[in-house]
Parts: C-alpha cells; sequence; structure tokens
C-alpha cells in the first residue's frame, strides 16, 4: 500500500493500522518514490492536504487502482471535498475508522478470486440495455453461477419494478448506501430479493418518487465501493445496468472488469453512441447490436463503425415486457440466438476473443451515410 502524506500524525496513524493488517506500507510525498515498487502497490491512501501537490494530483488522475482520502478527524470536512472531486472509492477518518481500514487493506493483502463484474450500457436512449442484462444474469443462472443483476440508475425505469421485486422481501439500494462500515458478502447475499434464482439489487418505487431517499451526498462513492466489494465476494457473476448517466460513469463502471454496449442496429444509433464510448472509464469495452438489421446493414459493420469488437446480437424480443414481470426468464433464454449471445458475452468475460475488429477510418462515415 502506498501512503502520501507529509504529516508524521498521519503517517504514523496509518502505520499503526498497517500493521495491525500485516501489511507493507509505503510512506511518500510523490509518485516518483514510489516507482521501483510500482507494481507491488495495490492501492493509494493519499492526505487530503497533499492535493495541494500538483504533481501528486496529476499522478491520481493516472492511477486505476482503489484510491482512499486519509485523515484525521479535524480534516473530515476538507476530506470529503476532495473525495468528491476525485471520485476517490473510500474514505478513512482517523481514529474511527482505524478498524474499518485494517479489514479493507487485509482484504487487498489477500483478495479472493471473486466474481466477475460486467457492465450494461446502452449507446442510446432505449437501446434495449435492461433487457441484455437480465439475459445475461439470467443465462448465467441457468448455467448454475450464482448471480446478482444490479440496477445501476436511481432515476431510471427500474429492474426492481420490472420484475416484481418490490413484493419479495429484501434490502434495496437506498438501505445499503445508508450503511456504514464493512458490509459481509454473506449477509448481503442473504439480504436481497431472489426471483427465480437470481438476486437483484434495485431501488424501490418509494426511492423513485421520493427523490430524498437517493443519497446525493459525498458517502455514496464509498458505500457504492462497499457494496460492490461485498457483491464479489458473495456471487460467482455480477451484472450492472448502468444506466447512462456521468455518476454511473464514474462510480459503478469503474467496479467492472469489462463493459458492453448496446448499439441499435441503426446508422443515427451507431453515431451517437460514440460520446458514450469516448465517456466510459479504461476497461475492456465490446458491442452487442440489436436487431433486427435494416438492408444493407451487418452486425460486424455497425460493431466496427463505433469502433468496437463485436460480442454478438440481441435478437428482437416480442413482450419482452411481460416475461420480465412474470420471471419466464428460464423460458426466454432456451431460445438458440439468446443462448448464442449469453455464451458470447459470458465467454468474453472468461477471456475469449470476441469476434469483430476494431473500425477502420471513415467507416462510421460511411455508415452514418446510409438511411
Amino acid at each position: 500500500m502506498l501512503l502520501l502524506s507529509a504529516s508524521s500524525q498521519l503517517q504514523g496513524a496509518v502505520g499503526r493500522v498497517s500493521a495491525a493488517a500485516a501489511v507493507e506500507l509505503l510512506v511518500g510525498q510523490s509518485w516518483d518514490e514510489a516507482a521501483a515498487r510500482w507494481d507491488d502497490i495495490a492501492a493509494v491512501m493519499i492526505d487530503a492536504a497533499a492535493m495541494a501537490n500538483s504533481e501528486v494530483e496529476a499522478g491520481i488522475a493516472g492511477w486505476r487502482g482503489p484510491i482512499v482520502v486519509v485523515g484525521l478527524a479535524s480534516d473530515s470536512a476538507l476530506m470529503w471535498r476532495e473525495a468528491e472531486r476525485l471520485g476517490a472509492d473510500r474514505v478513512a477518518i482517523l481514529p474511527d475508522s482505524a478498524p474499518w481500514l485494517a479489514n479493507y487493506l487485509s482484504c487487498l493483502r489477500n483478495p479472493a478470486s471473486g466474481a466477475g463484474v460486467v457492465g450494461i450500457v446502452g449507446g442510446c436512449g432505449g437501446a434495449g440495455a435492461s433487457t441484455l442484462a437480465t439475459l445475461i444474469a439470467a443465462g448465467a443462472v441457468k448455467r448454475g453461477v450464482r448471480t446478482l443483476l444490479i440496477d445501476g440508475d436511481p432515476w431510471g425505469g427500474g429492474l426492481c419494478g420490472a420484475s416484481s421485486a418490490e413484493e419479495v422481501p429484501g434490502l434495496h439500494w437506498p438501505e445499503l448506501l445508508r450503511a456504514s462500515g464493512a458490509i459481509n458478502p454473506d449477509q448481503l447475499a442473504a439480504s436481497l430479493p431472489y426471483f427465480a434464482g437470481l438476486a437483484v439489487l434495485s431501488w424501490d418505487a418509494a426511492a423513485r418518487a421520493d427523490k430524498q431517499d437517493v443519497p446525493q451526498n459525498t458517502q455514496a462513492p464509498t458505500a457504492v465501493g462497499e457494496v460492490m466489494r461485498a457483491a464479489r465476494g458473495a456471487y460467482g457473476l455480477v451484472v450492472v445496468d448502468l444506466g447512462r448517466t456521468p455518476d454511473a460513469f464514474r462510480s459503478l463502471a469503474w467496479h467492472c472488469d469489462g463493459l458492453v454496449v448496446v448499439v441499435p442496429a441503426r446508422p443515427r444509433s451507431a453515431a451517437a453512441t460514440l460520446p458514450v464510448i469516448a465517456a466510459l472509464p479504461p476497461k475492456p469495452v465490446v458491442a452487442v447490436v440489436r436487431g433486427p438489421l435494416g438492408e444493407g446493414l451487418d452486425a460486424d459493420m455497425l460493431a466496427a463503425a463505433v469502433g468496437l469488437p463485436l460480442a454478438g446480437t440481441m435478437p428482437r424480443l416480442r413482450g419482452a415486457t411481460d416475461w420480465i414481470e412474470s420471471e419466464r426468464w428460464p423460458d426466454t433464454i432456451r431460445r438458440r440466438p439468446v443462448r448464442r449471445l449469453v455464451g458470447n458475452v459470458l465467454g468474453w468475460m472468461a477471456g475469449d476473443e470476441p469476434s469483430a475488429a476494431p473500425a477502420q477510418k471513415g467507416e462510421l462515415m460511411n455508415v452514418a451515410g446510409r438511411r
């Protein structure tokens, strides 16, 4: 672990926590001081006061691992402001957060293999990302994989309502985001609603109706990170329906191992997808083209037009709302095109190469010029 701080008091406090967690701590005031051990660093802990150093801030912008803002209680207001600005994963106010921080560092030292986490995002509105997320999650359950489906958009239509989840006892996002401290993976799994063997973490109708229940404070990124850490420990696969909000891209998308962009098979939709792809974090990304395909178009062409490998084609599913609400996922995923698509995405997550090559210059213009 790396601590960036010039405060001897904070260095001592974090040092004691690291010793209790039996992890090695590197202490410095710049990124260069840790350059020789860069590959050994699992997380960066940063004193909020160190953000006044432009070199430190530039280094953080290029760091893709966990960031924990640490400090003493007297600096708590500054810590939360900097955590919000950085999009930090965690905030640890010492000494009160010492037990949590020790447990967190210990988990990083001895990580479990954990679940694969795949995020699904629509290239444009109505692309079918929620449908694809549900298909992948249900397909994984059919294969015997313990799976969690997460609704990542508090302002969207909601996976919870679509699957009648509100009638089943279990926790939703608002309760989990108000929790403090570490979340036990087994307790998380036991607290969520299940449908046809699939766990669902969604926003309930009350939270959507009363926007006061949707956390807007600076603690949300920390709580989201804790939920995702617990989800990795509890499940074999986590599927996140990301929505298309900057908040989701800054938080949940960073916790994904791979991202799938749903591109409707229309030239204008392909063009609209480009800004979405540009806003995603630097993760492996593939395209799924949603049919039906128009005359003169094919899936490889559309995937190439947005510069992504092709993971498969999503067939047009009639009555999708009905089969989600009635929990007829097993019936839907028996269809051969659906089985093929789910297998392609799960295979890609397992390390298989997708089929299509990146776009060549000018291909998008050629596709977008068609009607």
